[in-house]
């Protein structure tokens, strides 16, 4: 026995294929979700990308400007950065990179600095963060003391 809803289905189903003439309508597939991305979220930044902005904070003869917008503690960081390029550059021999892998935890990254000097070899490395601010990675205050520490400079936090 046949539902009179079904009943009702089918003929408004045969009324329909009546009046568009049996026009046949084309399935359409359901829409698929745009992925979500925070608007607060910038992309990670690569390896090259660090060690860029680290050479921008790190060089004492660039605008300080720019200099300051790679820090967490902007202006306040330029000091101790001035003195740690001031010492690294007084040694000729010593060459720096950084190593991977960049890790992301929220909205801080790592990766490690490591550092060599003629007749001292590769020192162990230094891991150094970066935190997102306002859509920016910026080097963080305790990845600044870190490299002040291992060239022989105080900082404070």
């Amino acid at each position: 026995m046949i539902s009179t809803t079904r009943k009702k289905l089918g003929a408004a189903l045969i009324a329909a294929t009546a009046v568009f003439g049996g026009l046949q309508v084309a399935a359409i597939a359901p829409a698929q979700a745009a992925p979500i991305v925070s608007p607060l979220r910038t992309a990670q930044p690569g390896l090259g990308d660090l060690q860029s902005k680290l050479r921008l904070a790190l060089n004492t003869g660039a605008d300080r400007g720019a200099r300051a917008n790679e820090l967490e503690a902007g202006d306040a960081g330029l000091a101790i950065l001035d003195q740690v390029g001031g010492v690294m550059n007084s040694v000729p021999s010593l060459r720096w990179a950084l190593a991977g892998p960049v890790n992301q935890n929220g909205d801080t990254l790592t990766a490690n600095l490591q550092v060599t000097v003629d007749g001292y070899g590769t020192f162990p490395n230094i891991e150094l963060s970066w935190r997102e601010i306002d859509g920016t990675w910026k080097l963080t205050r305790e990845a600044e003391c870190s490299v002040a520490y291992y060239a022989g400079l105080g900082c404070s936090l």
